[in-house]
């Protein structure tokens, strides 16, 4: 019973981790795309009129769509990964179950 429980108490940790590791790249890919939008926002107010400055725009639409374009790569990995382990577990259950049968 006590293997059990401390089995139980380092699962919990390890998410607790994996939580505040997700937490955290996810704030900072947030504060990496506001400043994107930030720079790109004083670019128009500031030098648009005068198209001075020209090098903020590129910089900041990089740093603007950079962190939605990684985010959308690691949610179509994710689901596709979710599919492959549906797919695995169907896999298994087909075998035992036609082991099963004579």
């Amino acid at each position: 019973m006590g293997i059990y429980k401390e089995e139980r108490d380092v699962a919990k940790q390890q998410e607790a981790e994996k939580a505040a590791k997700t937490y955290i790249t996810c704030l900072w890919s947030f504060l990496v795309s506001m400043t994107g939008g930030l720079i790109l926002g004083f670019w128009e107010y500031e030098y648009h009129p005068t198209y001075g400055q020209l090098w903020m725009v590129p910089l900041g639409l990089i740093l603007f769509l950079t962190p939605v374009i990684v985010w959308f790569a690691v949610f179509i990995s994710e689901l596709c990964m979710l599919d492959e382990e549906h797919v695995r577990r169907a896999m298994n259950h087909q075998s035992v179950r036609s082991l099963g049968d004579p």
